[in-house]
């Protein structure tokens, strides 16, 4: 058993209290990682709680740090002698009435300290996977992939601007610049470029974009649009696939290559859960043409994609079991007619 201790690999997840983050410690756990996870503060019990539980629960051995992304050596000692980092913490709202203070700055300034510490603990961390995003590969569809049919990981998002979808652009920068210092300081860096992230949440609080999602959905009101999605169970395991695997390289795009139809979804989910009031989306002119060529990650990494609708159940499941979503019965009397 000591032998196999010494064995399990150290891994530092930044941000660790995020959804993908907190999957991603989930899965590290389950093969027996040591993982440190940093986190902006300790004593804020609802945001750490669910870790402190895998951590109890999972074969892996946890301990959480305090660190400050705006702070520089504030990830020092916590990378120093691990053997991967994962720096998955990023701000994720959308709307800002500053976005060079609460988006770009922090991005930037962030990255810049979790890559300044890696750079410090070399030879020791074989590898940094950074968590980018699909936004940091096009806008708004607007410009065309290189390819002239698919957005790849050769597309770089130049639409964006801090004024039109400041999100996007803080994704860009974020990356452009990390890749920048992995190549003059010589560190062994991958990218993991999720689109809409969605799927089961590990933490009953509710306040994240994603969450807000499939809570709308699950309480009854439709989708609007049709996301691209990923699953929050995939776009962890592509990390942990793009830290293992020696011959991983550059950018993986996690996403599906079309979008689910409102419709189709609403049907799927009816089906699956005929006790609660899904509404019925009527069949509309939808784009679900392919835009995305996910096949990188499947190549290279072994990445098979769970189907889109599994990601809605599932997730659905763990907001009803955790009491974020509170849906409505199906048959429930309508507001005004008096129950029966």
């Amino acid at each position: 058993m000591g032998t196999m201790e010494q064995a399990a690999p150290t891994a530092v997840v930044t941000g660790a209290t995020g959804f993908v983050a907190s999957e991603l410690v989930k899965q590290l756990l389950e093969k027996g990682y040591t993982v440190r996870g940093t986190v902006r503060s300790l004593h804020n019990e609802s945001k750490v709680q669910h870790l402190q539980r895998l951590g109890k629960a999972l074969p892996g051995k946890l301990t959480l740090h305090e660190a400050d992304l705006l702070k520089e050596g504030s990830f020092d000692t916590i990378v120093e002698g691990a053997t991967y980092l994962f720096h998955t913490a990023s701000p994720f709202f959308i709307e800002t009435s500053n976005p060079q203070e609460d988006l770009i700055d922090p991005a930037l300034k962030g990255t810049a300290n979790v890559m300044q510490a890696a750079a410090k603990a070399k030879p020791q961390v074989k590898r940094i996977i950074l968590t980018s995003s699909v936004a940091a590969v096009h806008g708004e569809y607007a410009a065309s992939p290189k390819n002239g049919h698919l957005y790849t990981e050769e597309d770089w998002n130049e639409t964006s601007t801090i004024d039109n979808q400041p999100y996007h652009r803080s994704k860009v920068v974020a990356e452009q610049e990390a890749w920048k210092f992995a190549k003059s300081s010589g560190l062994d860096f991958v990218t993991i470029l999720p689109n809409f992230v969605l799927g089961p949440v590990l933490s009953s609080r509710a306040d994240g974009t994603s969450v807000g999602f499939l809570k709308g959905i699950a309480e009854g009101t439709p989708a609007q649009g049709t996301p691209l999605i990923c699953d929050v169970r995939d776009v962890a395991r592509a990390h942990v696939l793009a830290a293992e695997n020696p011959r991983a390289a550059g950018r993986y795009i996690v996403s599906h290559r079309a979008p689910l139809t409102a419709s189709a979804l609403s049907k799927a989910l009816q089906e699956r859960f005929p006790q609660f009031a899904i509404p019925d989306v009527p069949e509309q002119e939808y784009d679900t043409k392919e835009k995305i060529d996910n096949s990188k990650a499947e190549k290279e990494l072994g990445l098979q994609l769970m189907p889109a609708v599994t990601t809605f159940i599932d997730g659905i499941v763990t907001l009803v079991q955790l009491g974020i979503a509170q849906p409505l019965p199906s048959g429930a009397p309508e507001e005004g007619t008096p129950a029966v």
